[in-house]
């Protein structure tokens, strides 16, 4: 009976150690960027605490693929900026494809997910800001941070037409210009995390 026990606890300590090292925070963005470039959601640099360059980050999306009727309305993208000053533009993520306007990345209507790293120079300004994130043709939903998960292949770059900023029907008439389109390809990821990780996925919602 002892021996039951003794071997109870051991593996109810590794289950336990093995859920807090692949332990990853969830944010609700729950945001329609629809057509018109005046929908935008923030997370908070709390969110972003624990994070490193490896760090992966996970934006779960839906994309209407609708729009490929639409002409000028015609291709998805996410726009990730820093929630500073004028929201400058978060340049230099290597998992993404960069659009032809290079101030959005396109997004894929075939995938519902897309997963990068942040870059190394602007990591320490976004766990103070935050970021904020504007997008055309899709519905965001989660944005999760993974220091268990590594990304093993980047997309090619697009080489595809896209309309040019400020040619967007409707597009907003503040700072934050409208992009160019393209076609992604989505990283793909290594799954020792998912074992665990769905387990200890903590939901935040601060709006």
């Amino acid at each position: 009976m002892n021996i039951k026990r003794t071997l109870l606890s051991l593996v109810t300590g590794t289950t336990a150690a093995a859920l807090l090292a692949a332990s990853v925070s969830a944010y609700d963005l729950d945001t329609d960027f629809m057509t018109g470039w005046s929908a935008s959601v923030t997370v908070p640099g709390s969110e972003f605490e624990d994070a490193t360059e490896n760090s992966v980050i996970t934006i779960t999306y839906t994309a209407d693929a609708s729009l490929a009727d639409m002409p000028g309305h015609d291709y998805w993208v996410i726009k990730p900026m820093i929630n500073d000053a004028g929201w400058p533009f978060v340049e230099g993520i290597e998992e993404l494809t960069l659009s032809e306007g290079k101030d959005t990345y396109v997004l894929s209507t075939d995938e519902t997910e897309i997963k990068f790293t942040l870059p190394a120079a602007e990591l320490e300004h976004i766990k103070t800001a935050g970021l904020a994130f504007m997008g055309h043709g899709v519905t965001v939903g989660t944005l999760t941070v993974s220091n268990d998960e590594t990304i093993t292949a980047a997309p090619e770059t697009t080489t595809e037409e896209a309309p040019a900023t400020g040619e967007v029907d409707a597009a907003t008439d503040d700072d934050k210009s409208s992009p160019d389109t393209g076609i992604a390809d989505v990283a793909a990821v290594a799954g020792l995390a998912l074992v665990a990780g769905g387990a200890l996925l903590v939901a935040r919602k601060r709006k």
